[in-house]
């Protein structure tokens, strides 16, 4: 059997996504640059005139009769002024926003090769175009002065950051998938799925995603999904034990189940929101940058309980951090002079690497950019360890009669116990993303379930052991 089959889904627009970012300014944090007195736009709030603080989010009413709907729409008598000395952030939208869409498309073959044992396999694709991207258009110009020349100061000098959203945002998956599906027979059943594929884009999240490292240049941002998995493979099956009557129903209605589920290590990325080495350390930049990596980006693999190691200066011993214990592990300080050596080998910059340290595993190493410029390694380049998990059940059935039956269930979930790490940055864990913090960098630290605040129950947590008993009437 030939199948084939696409589709055009359109997305919808929700409130949060213009309202609140994680990774970047927007309505929800804009800081009011408020004076106490009307000031020319583009002038100076006299000194000690200003308010300060953030808008909070909050619901208000306004009578429709204090509204000035022929002219600016804020009640008379109210003064926000946002000054050079003060300036405000703006939230914009592009005003010819489109719908976001994505394409699907599949084609597959399936066979049977008994009455109770088929075979499919296809393709299985799509592009989403027109996604809402959100950058920083009032981006400081790299420099290693400290001087934040932003593209819109002339025309607006009395703003700093202007979040733009608009539709600059694209996605692509290519995937390869195969199922084998026996049906019951003999007591035996299963379904095993194997999926290779790839996705790609310029950014995974338009509601708390972080900024790109450089707002001009959204292509440069083109890499792997953080949802990126490259390899699936899952196996659902059931036996039942052929029974005999007897005894109370002890030898009979037995049957066991499991699921394996083995899955590739997905992307984490790194952003360093401290040093803000682009513009200089002046600190006005949007603290997105990255670092420059050199050698395999295997090597930086997340996970564990301990950071990636870092080395903070020449004669200084390089160390790990468990994320658990907060102990210290150092390198013997031959040992750590040869990691030293592998840093300022690679490193574009002395001042920025005496400033910042940096990270070596195997021969591979991070280090910072060169002042003033952005760093040159690309999005999403790290993985993690990857998920891979058995579980596993024992049902047993009994009989009362037509109309009366019961269920009971021995269940274990993680049935080896395997050790499962987070995700540095995509279970919400934030633990290991940023190279400032060599604390935790690289340490995935938590199981994704207590990382994504559903433990025990959450995917991803320790061995689980639960009984049940079911009753059907």
């Amino acid at each position: 059997m030939v199948r084939g089959g696409a589709s055009i889904i359109y997305s919808t627009f929700f409130g949060a996504t213009f309202m609140g970012q994680g990774g970047i300014d927007s309505v929800a944090v804009v800081p009011t640059g408020a004076c106490r007195m009307a000031v020319p736009i583009g002038g100076s709030c006299p000194a000690g005139e200003t308010f300060g603080g953030t808008i909070q989010q909050a619901s208000v009413t306004i009578p429709g009769s204090k509204l000035k709907w022929n002219d600016v729409v804020f009640p008379p008598g109210v003064v926000v002024a946002c000054t050079t000395d003060a300036p405000c952030d703006a939230a914009d939208v592009d005003p010819n926003l489109k719908t976001p869409y994505m394409v699907n498309f599949n084609f597959g073959v399936q066979h049977s090769f008994t009455p109770n044992l088929s075979l499919e396999v296809g393709y299985v694709g799509n592009h989403g175009d027109n996604l809402l991207s959100i950058r920083d258009i009032n981006q400081c110009a790299p420099n290693p002065d400290g001087n934040c020349v932003r593209p819109f100061a002339a025309q607006y000098p009395y703003l700093q950051y202007i979040t733009y959203i608009s539709n600059d945002s694209r996605s692509n998956y290519n995937s390869l998938q195969a199922t084998l599906t026996k049906r019951v027979s003999h007591g035996l059943n299963f379904t095993a799925g194997y999926t290779y594929g790839h996705g790609l884009d310029n950014g995974s999240l338009n509601r708390f995603g972080l900024a790109p490292q450089n707002s001009s240049n959204l292509d440069a941002e083109y890499a792997s999904s953080a949802f990126d998995v490259r390899h699936r493979f899952t196996l659902t099956a059931g036996y039942s034990i052929p029974g005999k009557k007897g005894f109370g129903q002890l030898l009979e209605g037995w049957k066991l189940n499991s699921i394996v589920n083995l899955q590739s290590p997905q992307p984490w990325l790194v952003n360093d929101f401290n040093n803000d080495f682009s513009t200089g350390g002046s600190g006005l930049g949007d603290l997105q940058d990255r670092w420059d990596f050199f050698g395999n980006p295997a090597d930086f693999k997340s996970g564990g309980t301990r950071s990636l190691p870092y080395c903070p200066g020449p004669g200084a011993s390089c160390s790990v951090i468990s994320g658990v214990s907060t102990i210290q592990t150092f390198f013997s300080p031959s040992t750590s002079a040869a990691m030293w050596g592998q840093c300022t080998a690679a490193a574009p910059d002395p001042n920025t690497l005496s400033q910042a340290g940096c990270y070596v595993s195997g021969k591979s190493v991070l280090v910072p950019p060169k002042l003033g410029t952005y760093g040159t390694m690309g999005r999403n380049i790290f993985r993690d360890t990857g998920f891979k998990n058995v579980d596993f059940s024992v049902f047993k059935d009994f009989k009362f009669r037509d109309r009366f039956g019961a269920q009971f269930r021995f269940e274990v979930f993680n049935l080896f116990n395997h050790p499962i790490f987070a995700n540095p940055y995509l279970t919400g864990s934030g633990s290991g993303v940023d190279p400032s913090g060599p604390n935790t960098f690289g340490c995935g630290c938590l199981t994704p379930d207590v990382a994504s605040g559903n433990s025990i129950v959450g995917s991803g947590s320790a061995r689980d052991i639960q009984l049940g008993l079911k009753l059907t009437f």
